[in-house]
């Protein structure tokens, strides 16, 4: 099972946390104005990628992650 979750940071922007290896992929290649604010490991391995994205593709977001931005 994958964890994926939207909230909002701050003015003019939401961060994203996924574990969904593919899901990291598909950022990493196609939104390239995703910042990546923090990579989590466990025992050497990444387990999770925290994403800073602009609030005006907070519908992008949502839709990529499957689920709803909290805080608004």
């Amino acid at each position: 099972m994958t964890n994926n979750d939207l909230w909002k940071f701050g003015k003019g922007w939401l961060c994203g946390y996924t574990e969904d290896k593919e899901l990291i992929r598909r950022v990493k290649r196609y939104k390239k104005d995703w910042v990546i604010a923090a990579d989590y490991f466990k025992n050497g391995r990444l387990v999770g990628v925290q994403f800073k994205i602009p609030i005006e593709q907070r519908r992008a977001a949502e839709r990529m992650f499957d689920v709803r931005a909290s805080s608004f």
